[in-house]
């Protein structure tokens, strides 16, 4: 995980490796430094802490709201400027607010099983459930558990016992008030005092629900008056400046912005106190989601700190220069678990990578937090490290929030070939209390209804899962005899597998399965079925297997029927590798196709439905027992989801194994506008076939999800 990694380099910057008091000194007494809050403008903190550490100040005590406690919270645990300067600017800020799994973690039958829907709602029972915030800040409680938890497990839950004296503010949404924290875990209060309301979700504390800080108070001097009374106060306002200029076009984000800087700036007046010193940058009305203007608003915040710096020179000092702070490494004496009521802790094992007397350090922890919650059981993860009886050992404490049992998808998919294809799918997490996920997808289009069920496992430690699946399709549709004719019949495919697959990697799976497939007609009299035994190899390194992104697919099955009188095998491969190129671009290439040969049924694999169209022509219109294909494709993005797609394809066709040299050859070249939007990707263009003929072709949704077995 990016994150990890930046906390890594982060503390390879410091040298000691406990945190000690300051010897008692004759010096002046410093300041009590207040942060204010403001979203990404609080990256400016970075910048003047830079500052003041060069400038000799003397800072005795700290206290912030909201981005200012994340800031002072770090600072009081002792880490430097410059170690916080390393971490901010080498953020994937898009990653640390995301709520998907890492896909590194996920394993590749899970992705797989992913599905694109146009709604995903929650259920518990039988009553939806809609999301608790836009944003999650279940990352940034790993980030600041791991970076805190260390100095509390050495020093204890007083804030007076760190580093530097702290205290952090946060909002109550039910007292209506405001408080002030000065001991407990430290990062729930940091999540506490940053939760913008509407944005993250709130904190909920015993009887308290916490959100925002800045909501009362923004930047708390008089906090800093009443827990220091013999400290001057230096504050550092970054609050979101009020616009200079009338929106031309507010966005929604901008009309919340200054929403709530109005309401909240009336409540704030109430707590205000001018400080002893005060800093307001200039940070150029940068908005407080602006984090990708991390590096520019540190910058700011050391020079115009430093210039500032220069022009009071009053400001006492005799601080001590920081070296940084890097935390120890402990054993684990014990892992807890708290709220998981129906989760059992069988399921949770499969994904717990720690054991007792394993080492534990700041980066293995949050590694911990990132696996158990690829595990998809749990919608919200909470990491704490606890002190023990021994110095050398820490207690790994996790509480967790149960996903809904089941969730229920819409999910719409269209071409002007195929037609329609519409899908309910519900899916339980966690069948008999074991981690165990079962899906029923049903659902149907132009001409076809169908109906799925499966059950699999979920697991990780033990190296292996398990799934049993089921499937009923009633199609009707012009079906090839091979004796040249296309007769329009009413048929009913149907099937059943029992499946032992091996992850060899987060990216890569060997299956084996046992399955019986068969197919009765409509005014038939009988039912045509044979046992078939498969074996799969799989690798997907893309971050998204349903869409065209980065990465390489390497798709081989094989399966052998042994019956007697209908003794035949068949091969199926996929292979796509997609790369980013100069400007932008993306492209890629691919090649799958599928060969049958002995005694099969006749309407076995009769028309293929490989999950990609040839531009020219219409989809899936080329029926073909055996075939070998390949294609190519670049594309653009060029506004926000939009992108411009160029793309070539053919085909080999034949109709048996031994009479490959009479095989036809397709192919079409196209072009489409596309946009990716929920439930899939959209796209328009034209195509042009062998034969110079134009067809223009749209289609929304994801391919896989055309025709029957999407």
């Amino acid at each position: 995980m990016r994150v990890a990694l930046f906390v890594f380099l982060l503390f390879t910057l410091a040298a000691p490796s406990s945190i000690a008091k300051s010897p008692p000194s004759t010096s002046p007494p410093g300041v009590a430094l207040v942060l204010a809050g403001g979203g990404a403008r609080g990256l400016a903190h970075v910048g003047f802490l830079k500052a003041l550490e060069e400038s000799n100040i003397r800072i005795s005590s700290i206290a912030g709201t909201s981005m200012g406690a994340l800031m002072a919270g770090l600072y009081a645990c002792g880490y430097s400027a410059e170690q916080l300067d390393s971490l901010t600017s080498g953020m994937n800020w898009t990653e640390l607010f995301s709520s998907a799994p890492e896909p590194g973690m996920t394993l590749l039958p899970d992705r797989i099983r992913g599905r694109q829907d146009l709604i995903n709602l929650g259920l518990r029972g039988l009553t939806p459930t809609l999301p608790g915030s836009a944003v999650s800040n279940m990352r940034i409680g790993f980030l600041l558990s791991g970076m805190t938890g260390p100095a509390q497990v050495l020093k204890g839950f007083d804030f007076d016992s760190l580093g530097l004296p702290l205290r952090v503010v946060s909002s109550d949404l039910l007292s209506r008030d405001r408080i002030i924290f000065s001991q407990g875990e430290l990062y729930k209060y940091q999540l506490a005092s940053m939760a913008i309301p509407g944005i993250f979700p709130p904190f909920i504390h015993d009887s308290l629900m916490l959100v925002d800080g800045g909501v009362f108070d923004n930047m708390p001097v008089d906090v800093a008056e009443k827990a220091w009374p013999d400290l001057p106060v230096l504050a550092v306002n970054v609050g979101s400046a009020n616009p200079t200029e009338f929106p031309d076009a507010p966005s929604l984000l901008t009309v919340f912005g200054l929403t709530f800087n109005a309401l909240s700036t009336r409540v704030n007046d109430y707590y205000h106190r001018e400080p002893q010193w005060l800093f307001t940058p200039d940070l150029h009305n940068s908005a407080v989601w602006s984090f990708d203007m991390t590096d520019s608003l540190i910058a700011w915040g050391y020079n115009q700190g430093m210039a500032w710096i220069a022009e009071n020179p009053d400001l006492p000092t005799g601080g001590q220069q920081r070296e940084g702070w890097h935390p120890p490494d402990f054993a684990v004496r014990n892992i807890l678990f708290s709220g998981n009521d129906n989760v059992s802790m069988r399921a949770i094992d499969r994904w717990m990578p720690l054991t007792r007397g394993d080492t534990l350090n700041t980066w293995i922890a949050m590694d911990a937090a990132e696996r158990l919650y690829a595990s998809g059981l749990f919608s919200m993860i909470r990491m704490s490290m606890l002190p023990a009886d021994d110095p050398d050992q820490c207690d790994l404490a996790f509480t967790v929030t149960e996903k809904d049992p089941g969730t229920l998808g819409f999910g719409l998919s269209y071409n002007n070939d195929f037609g329609l294809d519409a899908r309910f799918t519900l899916e339980h997490k966690n069948s008999y209390n074991r981690g165990i996920k079962t899906l029923v997808n049903t659902g149907g289009g132009n001409n076809y209804a169908f109906l799925e069920l499966s059950s699999f496992t979920n697991t990780r430690h033990t190296n292996r899962y398990f799934s049993v699946t089921g499937s009923i399709y009633q199609i009707k549709g012009n079906e090839p005899d091979g004796s040249g004719s296309n007769p329009l019949r009413i048929w009913t495919d149907h099937s059943v597998s029992l499946t032992m697959g091996r992850p060899f990697s987060w990216y890569g799976i060997v299956e084996f399965a046992t399955e019986w497939k068969g197919r009765s007609y409509v005014n038939g009299n009988t039912t045509e079925a044979f046992p078939l035994l498969t074996a799969t190899y799989m690798t997907d390194t893309r971050t998204d297997p349903t869409t065209f992104s980065q990465g390489t697919r390497f798709f081989l099955k094989a399966g052998w029927c042994p019956q007697r009188n209908y003794n035949h095998g068949s091969v199926q491969w996929d292979v796509t590798s997609v790369h980013n190129l100069r400007f932008a671009f993306l492209s890629g290439a691919s090649m799958w196709g599928s060969l049958l040969w002995g005694d099969n049924y006749q309407w076995e694999e009769s028309r293929l439905t490989a999950s990609r169209g040839i531009p020219g022509h219409r989809w899936n219109s080329l029926p073909s027992r055996e075939r070998v294909a390949g294609s190519i494709f670049a594309s653009r993005k060029v506004l926000g989801p939009m992108f411009l797609e160029v793309k070539g394809a053919a085909t080999y066709d034949f109709d048996s194994i031994d009479q490959y040299k009479d095989g036809e050859i397709h192919w079409g070249a196209g072009l489409s506008c596309g946009v990716n939007i929920p439930g899939g990707t959209a796209r328009l263009g034209p195509g042009w076939n062998e034969n110079g003929n134009t067809r223009w072709t749209f289609s929304y949704g994801s391919d896989y999800s055309f025709g029957p077995g999407r």
